[in-house]
């Protein structure tokens, strides 16, 4: 799984098409560079089809499946009936929720001399597509709405520059130095940095925080 591509890295690295002397380093800083991005994001990006079962309660609009952006929903039904009035909106699609207007309503399990509500049957089946085609996929198209964002490349690609840059100064990367009594910074590692702060601002944006 790769977020940025090898192409674009080399050339950000001013290094020749043709050498090929580097590639399986960078690839693995690729490689862990796009996980470190997805678990900073905390969902997949890679576009594949899902099938799940779920529960709604409480007739609420928004269904959420465990998976997103929506790219296209093959069927819906509930307890074997097709469902079709449902709308994929890319306000609500983008977190992986499909919108209905007369609302989600299923079965409930209840519980007690009261009958308390304590969850929803999973009643709903859900086939769809989710993610993104990633920039080694012959389906990407940069900018395309299901191709990964470039923004989110760009980001992967700086990140593993990064790495890179501070693996080739040595075991451990000179971050600063000043001349004045001489006082020399050093950075970790390049397999053991994280993301840095102006990669995880350009992400922000993209953060899964949860349903409520």
């Amino acid at each position: 799984m790769a977020l940025c591509s090898l192409s674009d890295v080399k050339v950000m690295l001013n290094i020749s098409a043709s050498d090929t002397s580097l590639d399986d380093k960078l690839n693995l800083l690729i490689k862990q560079v796009s996980a470190q991005i997805e678990s900073y994001l905390g969902y997949k990006l890679a576009r594949k089809d899902y099938t799940e079962e779920l529960h709604a309660v409480n007739c609420r609009q928004l269904l959420s499946l465990n998976h997103f952006p929506i790219q296209s929903v093959t069927s819906v039904t509930h307890n074997g009936e097709e469902i079709t009035d449902y709308l994929v909106i890319d306000e609500y699609s983008k977190w992986g929720r499909l919108y209905r207007k007369f609302g989600w309503g299923g079965q409930l399990i209840t519980q007690g001399f009261e009958h308390d509500v304590v969850s929803g049957a999973y009643d709903y089946l859900v086939s769809y597509t989710a993610g993104y085609y990633l920039p080694g996929d012959t389906e990407y198209v940069e900018g395309a709405d299901d191709s990964l964002p470039y923004d989110i490349s760009v980001a992967c690609a700086n990140m593993v520059v990064l790495k890179y840059n501070y693996d080739a100064q040595g075991a451990t990367g000179l971050k600063a130095h000043s001349e004045g009594n001489i006082s020399d910074t050093y950075g970790d590692g390049a397999s053991d940095i994280g993301l840095s702060e102006s990669c995880k601002l350009a992400l922000r944006k993209y953060c899964f925080y949860g349903v409520a």
